[in-house]
């Protein structure tokens, strides 16, 4: 998110995927954030912190992310790239949430 844009590895080109790569890259860290911070030892999810990670990781740090970009050298500011960070942060969660109401091992 905040490497120089001459740094950047090169990756195929196509109409949207810049924004597929914002959505997978918060739908990831969301998720991963979850499976981390909110699951107890007695494998219940803790209210508070889950309130407190859907409001970071869905809202203020994908805006953040894209906002700390106007000061990274050949990185640009988007709002559609911000609208891509915040689909994936909710559809983390929301993967999220479905693997823990199966009672998924994945989390």
């Amino acid at each position: 998110m905040f490497t120089p844009g001459r740094s950047l590895p090169k990756f195929p080109e196509f109409s949207f995927g810049d924004k597929l790569g914002h959505l997978l890259m918060f739908a990831v860290l969301s998720f991963l954030w979850l499976r981390v911070s909110t699951i107890n030892e007695k494998r219940g999810i803790n209210s508070r912190s889950f309130t407190t990670n859907l409001l970071v990781f869905s809202f203020i740090f994908p805006i953040l992310a894209e906002y700390l970009q106007l000061f990274v050298p050949n990185r640009t500011f988007d709002y559609l790239d911000i609208v891509a960070n915040l689909v994936g942060g909710a559809f983390g969660f929301i993967i999220f949430f479905i693997l823990y109401k199966a009672n998924s091992k994945l989390v």
